[in-house]
């Protein structure tokens, strides 16, 4: 009995504040007829986030959109220039920043969309992160009770392990790949990239403690080699949708962004060369992350980016009817 109550004290608890809103809302949506879909929690925790955020793109995308206009203005003047000054290549700089002096938004405009996506990953990374370690240490844990309290038949023990499927994905806190379905030992406990670092429960005399307190789940739920598909835990899917959603994203705010570009011809295509490089190297990154983390942040990767790609093509769609209404006039 002390030994139980000594493991219920340390039972692991959320602290990050995302992970936390997370519990708060899974908790929620658990309640509303009894969904229990952690799934369905990841979708309206993405829509929160996004609608959230959505002052802020907007803001972005004005910013842009009054620069580039800006530049619509000034390319007439900034032209005449590059003609009058063509082999004073240090006057003409200087003659051009003088012009766009004041009129523009600068490299902190330009580079603030990329840098607020950065932010916003990373910390959503790491709410995701500890919410599923919780969760996972919180089901050791439990077992590691029932073990402690006399159950040591491996076919109870299996059953305290019940995975979180998501549709095609049969544990939603693992990658949707050819990842175990139940973590490996390494997974739990390890440190590197998309391992858990999960903490084990403080209790003696268990000899290979996870194997003999999870082995009897992963044996039922894990595949036993590569090549046994039909136990994969996913297949690749948020991961492929994950990229081509943010591919295609990344080109319409891409778009946005070379119109404003500021400078001579050359740092203009400097810029747009850079803002095509990010155009792959950013999706490539979340596909990545999205292979070695859960399935339930590469959802939230394949939401997030999909609703980025209808918010810039409504906004790039209404903006081109304002373009053609002024030029009509």
């Amino acid at each position: 009995m002390t030994n139980f109550i000594t493991l219920l004290a340390a039972a692991p608890e959320h602290t990050n504040l995302i992970a936390k809103f997370i519990d708060l809302l899974n908790n929620g949506i658990n309640g509303v007829g009894g969904i229990g879909i952690f799934g369905v929690t990841v979708i309206v925790f993405t829509l929160i986030f996004k609608f959230a955020l959505l002052p802020l793109d907007l803001w972005q995308k004005f910013s842009m959109r009054k620069q580039s206009l800006a530049m619509e203005r000034l390319r007439p003047q900034l032209e005449k220039l590059e003609k009058q000054y063509a082999n004073k290549p240090e006057i003409l700089k200087q003659k051009q920043a003088e012009l766009q002096r004041g009129q523009m938004t600068g490299m902190l405009g330009s580079c603030l969309p990329m840098i607020v996506t950065m932010v916003v990953f990373f910390v959503v990374l790491s709410g995701f992160n500890e919410y599923i370690r919780v969760e996972n240490e919180k089901i050791v844990y439990t077992i590691a009770e029932a073990y402690n309290g006399g159950i040591v038949d491996e076919a109870v023990l299996a059953s305290f392990y019940k995975p979180e499927s998501f549709l095609w994905i049969k544990n939603i806190y693992m990658p949707d790949t050819w990842s175990a379905v139940i973590p490996t030992m390494e997974q739990y406990v390890g440190s590197g990239m998309g391992a858990l670092n999960a903490t084990r429960p403080d209790i003696a005399n268990i000899p290979n403690w996870y194997s003999t307190l999870i082995g009897p789940a992963a044996t039922a739920h894990n595949p036993t080699s590569f090549w046994n598909i039909a136990k994969w835990n996913g297949y690749l899917i948020l991961p492929i949708l994950s990229i081509i959603t943010s591919i295609f994203s990344a080109k319409l705010m891409g778009s946005t962004q070379a119109q404003s570009a500021v400078g001579t011809k050359e740092q203009q295509k400097s810029a747009q060369k850079t803002q095509k490089f990010m155009n792959y190297i950013m999706p490539v990154m979340f596909g990545v992350f999205s292979l070695f983390y859960s399935s339930a942040f590469a959802l939230y990767i394949f939401i997030s980016s999909l609703f980025s790609t209808i918010f810039n093509l409504t906004f790039n769609l209404i903006i081109k009817k304002k373009d053609k209404q002024r030029a009509n006039k």
